[in-house]
């Protein structure tokens, strides 16, 4: 009878706490800032399906139309307004760690064409990339410690 017994208590106690519900405390800890990348995980909330994805479901990010853009380029991140806006939203929400980028795309889209020289897009890819470089030392000026992913266009 012990020999059964303790098993099924063990069993028991056990499916008792993988069944119980969990208590989550929602965290805002992404900053969704960029182009129209960021916008359409903004306005889908589809970033949300990544946190869930990786068992982080009460973790939100926060973001809006005036720091996530459609068609925005590195120099609209360098501007006064923007950086204002973005300090402020960090600044708010103190309990932000990352800053989720989505920059630099529109930057080729709009500049580059099919007959620049490979040196034409060596310096374009240059000045996009001091621009990205820029943002980024902003943004991590914005806060201590706080962590940027670029996300690139790899989707």
């Amino acid at each position: 009878m012990k020999k059964i017994f303790l098993p099924l208590l063990f069993v028991s106690l056990f499916l008792s706490r993988a069944a119980a519900q969990c208590t989550e405390t929602n965290e805002t800890k992404v900053l969704l800032i960029g182009d129209s990348w960021a916008w359409f995980m903004n306005v889908d909330a589809s970033i949300n399906n990544v946190f869930i994805t990786l068992w982080f479901s009460n973790y939100k990010y926060l973001s809006n139309t005036t720091v996530a853009v459609n068609g925005a380029e590195t120099d609209d991140f360098m501007k006064p307004e923007m950086q204002t806006e973005i300090r402020s939203l960090i600044d708010n929400n103190p309990s932000i760690e990352v800053v989720h980028l989505s920059i630099g795309g529109n930057d080729f889209l709009g500049d580059w064409n099919v007959s620049m020289t490979q040196a034409e897009v060596d310096t374009l890819g240059a000045h996009v990339m001091f621009r990205l470089d820029s943002v980024i030392r902003f943004l991590k000026t914005c806060k201590p410690g706080i962590k940027v992913l670029w996300s690139g266009y790899c989707y």
